[in-house]
């Protein structure tokens, strides 16, 4: 029974190492986690409490007992103040904290307890009642008003630490559950058998039994650690299988096994020098393991501090110059017959460590510890016995483990760069491929290089989801699978507002490993489970990004096992990730530029070039099918009127909502496309019958009843659009595109919301109006331009007051062309500036012939386009023409059509005021046709309006137009204005003209337009009239 002190010595100590190393290693797993410092300060309270009970047991008298109780109190008595903070971090309450004076009461009742029964005994002057006993010094608590104290204290933190773990687990996800019933179970076990041994059997029993506190207390130490290994708690940073085969981390994983080893050799060397040798001495034989046992701990301590690796390398070489003569004359005795060897292992570290202060610190150390053992005990003979031996096997599988460690890091080193060499290769490969990827065949390349990247990095799926729709949405565009073990598929889609949890993720995230999605929040589980599905139990997820910008995540998932994977896997990764966001790139590039030139910018709908394009596709097969093919050419109404009042931005507006709704009018077989500006086309195929046409003529109608809703105003939009039907009206889609154009115009002559079928005659139409533009071009050459009269008289006396100069062309093959064809070939060609300048000419020489042949004093009337008004150089023109012809300025009087004059802009305008100051009369033709201002009109530069004929033909069929025709010239007789009536054919015409005050009078009643040679008759004729109205 006289070792059983010794044993309880032994096994406190035991305590102390087993509790060091779980919180060294949890530091080590993390040390910038508060709540993993934490945990190693609940470890470090440990070991001294347990230090503490382990020198006082087996103490030799009751002044030592005595004082390693005091210092075991130091342990005890902070031991429950810092797991209450620790599980306070842990549970997540640290806002509990927040306040320093809260500090102050957490650790209150520590500091109490450390002056009463340690520091200052006067306190408690009763702090032990020590009994020695066959088991060792025992303490008999007498349970004074201290001693209750301490229970509350424990109890009560205990309990509250049990509750807001027990708190955390019920809101938490199913890992954290799982951790904190684990927890809280053996924290439950700990403080009935706690409560029992250390308050109950003492005081109830018979038999006095040590307090056995310390080793209850490592069972939640324990439980903790092991939650931590199984589930993943205190934010451990785990590594990969070959994680060490990198330079720091390989130093790293040798001192972890170094600081083991020496913590393994510190319980040793108790458990053989009391049980083996049979030493009595345990203070020198703790002193020793205490050694060893700091040596690890300054081992694993100075591996993790942010040093230079220089630094390092001196403390570490430090430590082997020390570690190896310490060890050595611990046994100098026998002459270190065993011990000897070890320095073979810290010479087979050293070479791995690859640091050459440290090959010669430890050299140096094992030479000159030898040389001192030669001179200390030069002759010493010793006996070998079973305990040297197995000392050497002990020292000798070291070195084994040693050596084999140190081949397995170099081979796995080869196999990493075999690897790396494998991966550039198939990088190398993936990238010539993607070079010249186009958009048809990238899904193709991409699902192999998925099954590529998925198969070398050992993964169950991998996945490229792309954004869409401005980010609202991500797709998953390619996958690979491995249908062995995963699941058959995932979700295709995912509308990112129904997932607030994968939206910030995406918005916030880089890279994000997810070890094990049971870590997640119950939130953030359920959003995986529902895309990857329940099996998966790792995810690895990297941004596709090019130029800051994030088109997509490359997702892989491992559903086998728990899978980490290493930073030169994610390097690799990214180098693959970097190619798919250059392709993608490259290819919404080259679609960019397929939509420019393929469709319209605007509305997205084709352009005329892809429109001609599918319908000659749609020729190709109509040839086979004996199909007949719809092209529709349409102009919306009036679309000028909108963009000049409500503004371009509604215009276009405008323009996108009726390219919508044709499109949603037509099969996805038709296609529809603006042509330009307020045009579009249609192609309608497979049509079986005319009857067809003219249902789809009728859909088109019906398109428009309805008003456009643009920034909540109602805008009613109407179209007229002619039809060319295939093969009738062209074979070719050219043909098929002007002739439905030519039908167009036809519709909107008849007005608004008109369509019209394209016919023979139209085409005909077209023909000789292209005949007659070219031959236009020879006209003045040929001289084919003849210039006819007809006189302005006036309303009261019948003198001759202006002549009209009209032109007309005649063409030997086709007789006289009129007006009304020709003209408007000739401002559409641009022929007109030249037609005009010479009627302008022609004109003027004609009326200064006749004036000098003795005529009375009249003017010549020309007519002039708004395109001769636009150009630049047309008064220079009129200018010259007059001093050419030497015909007085007041004889020249201009026509202008009414929108020129209103309509038009400035620069006309100033172009009139500078005719008028020549002296030039400027008068408005067809007045009241178009919607003027006579406001407008009385600054204008303008001598005389004349009356539209359309108001003289009316004048007896409706009292409004006799009325309109009353106002005008009263209005513009006010204004200084004379007024013309155009188009009198009737005497009862000319007489009620007469009646109102008209001015002025043209029309056939007074004579129809006549050749140049028929003037002379016309005045004698004219004179004639005047004398007898003048007998009468």
């Amino acid at each position: 029974m006289a070792n059983i002190p010794l044993i309880f010595s032994i096994l406190f100590s035991l305590i102390c190492l087993v509790s060091l190393y779980l919180g060294i290693y949890t530091l080590y797993t993390n040390p910038r986690s508060s709540t993993n410092r934490l945990f190693f300060a609940v470890t470090v309270a440990l070991f001294i409490w347990s230090f503490g009970f382990a020198m006082a047991i087996s103490a030799p008298d009751i002044g030592h007992c005595l004082f390693w109780r005091r210092f075991a109190a130091i342990g005890w008595g902070v031991f429950f103040s810092i797991l209450l903070h620790f599980m306070i971090s842990l549970a997540g309450r640290a806002y509990l904290l927040n306040k320093w004076w809260r500090y102050v009461l957490l650790y209150l009742p520590a500091a109490v307890c450390l002056s009463v029964f340690s520091y200052i005994p006067w306190l408690n002057q009763q702090q032990y009642n020590l009994v020695q006993t066959s088991m060792g010094w025992v303490n008999v608590s007498i349970k004074n008003y201290w001693d209750l104290f301490f229970i509350l204290y424990y109890l009560s933190y205990t309990i509250i630490g049990v509750f807001l773990v027990k708190r955390w687990g019920e809101a938490g996800s199913k890992n954290i559950q799982k951790q904190a019933s684990i927890i809280v179970r053996a924290f439950i076990i700990t403080l009935i058998l706690g409560t029992f041994t250390e308050s109950i059997v003492n005081n109830v029993f018979s038999i006095k039994i040590p307090q056995l506190a310390p080793i209850i207390m490592l069972l939640p130490v324990l439980a903790i650690s092991y939650a931590m290994q199984k589930y993943g708690l205190l934010n451990t940073r785990r590594s990969v299988r070959y994680a060490f085969l990198f330079g720091g981390q390989i130093r790293m994983r040798i001192i972890h096994y170094l600081a083991i080893a020496l913590f393994t050799a510190s319980i040793l060397n108790i458990i053989a020098m009391y049980f083996v040798y049979g030493h009595k001495d345990l203070v020198a034989t703790l002193l020793f393991s205490g050694f060893l046992a700091i040596a690890g701990v300054i081992f694993e301590t100075i591996e993790r501090l942010e040093k230079s690796r220089v630094f390092k390398d001196f403390i570490y070489a430090a430590i082997f110059f020390v570690l190896i003569p310490a060890l050595t004359f611990n046994f100098i005795e026998y002459a270190s017959i065993t011990v000897w060897a070890h320095a073979f292992v810290f010479l087979i570290i050293s070479i791995a460590m690859i640091s050459r202060i440290i090959q010669i610190a430890v050299a140096t150390s094992f030479l000159l510890t030898q040389l001192a053992v030669f001179l200390i005990k030069p002759d010493l003979l010793v006996q070998i016995d079973a305990s040297d031996h197995f000392g050497r096997i002990g020292i000798s599988a070291i070195g084994v483990w040693i050596a084999f460690f140190v081949m397995t890091v170099f081979r796995s080193k080869l196999l990493e760069n075999a690897e790396q060499l494998s991966f550039q290769t198939m990088v190398a490969d993936i990238s010539t491929h993607y070079v010249s990827v186009g958009e048809k065949d990238f899904a193709q390349v991409t699902s192999e290089t998925l099954r590529k990247t998925g198969e070398f990095l050992k993964a169950e799926g991998v996945f490229i989801y792309l954004f869409e729709n401005g980010k609202e949405t991500i797709t998953c565009a390619y996958s690979w699978i491995n249908e062995q073990n995963s699941p058959a598929s995932v979700n295709k889609e995912i509308f990112l507002s129904n997932y607030p949890y994968l939206k910030r993720m995406f918005a916030t995230a880089g890279n994000l490993e997810i070890y094990d999605i049971n870590d997640l929040p119950a939130g953030e589980y359920n959003e995986i489970v529902q895309i990857m599905g329940e099996q998966v139990k790792s995810l690895l997820i990297l941004p596709i990004e090019n130029n800051n910008n994030v088109y997509g995540y490359l997702v892989l998932q491992s559903i086998t096992r728990n899978k980490v994977w290493s930073k030169v896997d994610k390097n690799n990764l990214m180098i693959i990730t970097n190619i798919f966001a250059g392709t993608i790139e490259r290819i919404r590039q080259e679609q960019q530029i397929n939509f420019m030139a393929y469709y319209d910018t605007l509305t997205g709908l084709p352009n005329r070039t892809l429109f001609k394009d599918r319908l000659r596709q749609a020729i190709s097969l109509a040839e086979r099918t004996s199909k007949m093919i719809a092209v529709i050419f349409m102009d919306l109404d009036s679309f000028k009127s909108i963009n000049d009042t409500m503004g371009h931005e509604v215009g276009d507006e405008v323009i996108i909502k009726v390219s919508r709704k044709l499109s949603e009018s037509f099969r996805k077989s038709d296609t529809v496309s603006r042509f330009s500006g307020d045009e579009f086309l249609i192609m309608v195929n497979n049509l079986e019958s005319t009857e067809d046409i003219y249902k789809i003529a009728d859909k088109v109608i019906n398109t428009f009843r309805e008003p456009f809703i643009v920034h909540s105003q109602k805008i009613y939009v109407s179209a007229s659009f002619g039809v060319a039907v295939y093969p009738f009206d062209g074979k070719d889609a050219d043909t098929l595109i002007r002739n439905a154009d030519i039908a167009m115009y036809e519709a909107k002559s008849r007005g608004k919301s008109q369509y019209s079928l394209c016919t023979d005659d139209m085409k005909e139409e077209i023909v000789f109006k292209h005949e007659l533009s070219n031959k236009l071009y020879r006209a003045v050459e040929n001289n084919e331009l003849i210039l006819y009269y007809q006189p302005l008289v006036v309303a009261k006396t019948g003198e001759i007051r202006c002549m009209e100069a009209l032109v007309r062309w005649y063409l030997p093959d086709y007789g006289m062309i009129a007006p009304n064809m020709f003209i408007p070939l000739a401002e559409q060609s641009g022929l007109i500036v030249p037609i005009g300048e010479w009627v302008l000419k022609t004109a003027c020489k004609q009326v200064k012939a006749w004036l000098d042949m003795g005529l009375p004093p009249i003017q010549i009337s020309v007519n002039v386009s708004v395109i001769q008004l636009r150009n630049p150089d047309f008064v220079a023109t009129v200018e010259r023409v007059l001093k050419e012809t030497g015909l007085n300025a007041k004889q020249l009087n201009l026509e202008i059509t009414e929108s020129a004059a209103v309509k038009e802009s400035d620069n006309i305008l100033s172009t009139l005021k500078k005719l008028r100051k020549l002296g030039i009369e400027i008068s408005i033709d067809d007045f009241g046709t178009e919607y003027s201002s006579l406001s407008r009109l009385n600054h204008m530069p303008v001598n005389r309006i004349k009356i539209d004929r359309s108001f003289i033909n009316n004048l007896f069929k409706s009292e409004k137009d006799q009325a309109l025709v009353r106002g005008m010239i009263h209005l513009s007789q006010t204004l200084g204005l004379r007024v013309v009536a155009e188009g009198v054919e009737r005497k009862e015409q000319l007489e009620f003209l007469r009646k109102l005050g008209c001015d002025e009078i043209q029309g056939y009643y007074i004579s129809y337009p006549i050749p140049a040679d028929d003037v002379l008759k016309l005045f004698k004729h004219m004179d004639i009239v005047m004398r007898r109205q003048a007998r009468k």
